[in-house]
């Protein structure tokens, strides 16, 4: 058995515009901060026995784009508890629907995010374990991703290998200048209206189509630079530029200061 292709899922990501295609749904399919709250859905089931299952489909044509929806969990199993409402031909139209009015043209980040929601089809999911459970143990069940079911409504999933969130030292810098920023345009009294910590976190998610821990370490330069812009175009960072001083470290200036925990200098 297959599974779609990461440049399949990138596409279908782009057309859902990241959120559920259930009519009315606004869930978002990946959240802000990094949290999955979506799934893909196959319109004909990919095993026998599943969800509108066609058996004259290839195991190609189960995983192509015109074979896949993103819905949020819920509705993904609504749909999928229901199929004499939910038919494949109900599915294709509500998909087509969600399309026209929410897809948007392929960013770079959609990639991490495609890897994410590839990740949840290769899911074991446990419910009410008492005992031990092995992983990637001999004689045991394995697979790349074990889902194990909490009271809580979301599961959260660290930034996957290649971001910038998985990278300490990036991801330290980035934190750096963030702060550094929010130090530098709070302290700006001429402002007309209340400053919000949060502001700079939400325009980076807008410039780069993503929350710059999903972002992919490609763009670790650019996005020190905009920040680095950021800070020198405030009050205080103007001031500090005519008098010939620095308002923050360089990325190497900061490592050497900082190490990462577990280095040395």
């Amino acid at each position: 058995m297959g599974q779609p292709t990461t440049t399949t899922i990138k596409r279908l990501f782009a057309f859902s515009g990241n959120i559920c295609a259930f009519p009315g749904c606004q869930l978002p399919i990946i959240e802000s901060g990094g949290t999955v709250t979506g799934e893909i859905c196959h319109i004909h089931a990919r095993n026998s026995g599943g969800p509108r299952f066609d058996e004259s489909q290839s195991d190609a044509e189960r995983n192509d784009f015109d074979n896949l929806i993103l819905l949020c969990r819920a509705h993904h199993k609504v749909v999928d508890s229901q199929i004499d409402s939910y038919s494949a031909d109900v599915l294709r139209e509500i998909k087509e629907i969600h399309q026209n009015v929410a897809g948007r043209p392929e960013r770079p980040a959609d990639s991490v995010f495609a890897k994410i929601l590839l990740n949840g089809l290769q899911r074991i999911e446990i419910s009410d374990n008492t005992g031990n459970i092995a992983i990637n143990s001999p004689g045991a069940i394995q697979a790349q991703t074990v889902n194990i079911k909490t009271a809580r409504r979301h599961v959260a999933v660290n930034a996957p290998p290649g971001t910038i969130g998985s990278d300490q030292g990036q991801s330290r810098y980035v934190q750096y200048l963030i702060k550094r920023y929010n130090e530098f345009a709070s302290a700006d009294k001429t402002r007309a209206t209340k400053f919000s910590y949060g502001a700079i976190s939400v325009n980076i998610e807008r410039r780069y189509g993503a929350s710059w821990k999903l972002l992919p370490s490609k763009h670790f330069a650019d996005l020190c630079d905009y920040l680095q812009e950021r800070i020198l175009k405030t009050i205080l960072g103007r001031v500090n530029a005519r008098k010939g001083y620095m308002s923050f470290s360089t990325y190497l200036e900061f490592s050497e200061k900082t190490p990462a925990r577990g280095t040395t200098l």
